[in-house]
């Protein structure tokens, strides 16, 4: 991803976590592919048909849950 974010914290004040997550609704259909001979499964397109939208309005701490700030569909931060 090209894209630079500014997020207003680099890590959760309660626990130290560094990661957020962000609730999301998916809806869609996904393929993928077996080879016959070998077994072998090519899921490089599984995603394509797929539509991402966040509903969660909040950044949360995956590792201790606390909301760490609000966010917009495009992960921009909202004052």
């Amino acid at each position: 991803m090209d894209r630079e974010y500014n997020f207003p914290i680099k890590k959760c004040p309660r626990c130290g976590g560094t990661i957020f997550a962000v609730k999301q609704k998916i809806k869609g259909f996904g393929e993928y592919f077996v080879d016959m001979e070998t077994g072998e499964i090519d899921n490089e397109y599984l995603h394509n048909g797929l539509i991402y939208d966040n509903v969660g309005k909040y950044a949360v701490c995956r590792d201790c849950g606390k909301r760490l700030f609000k966010i917009d569909n495009y992960l921009n931060v909202i004052e």
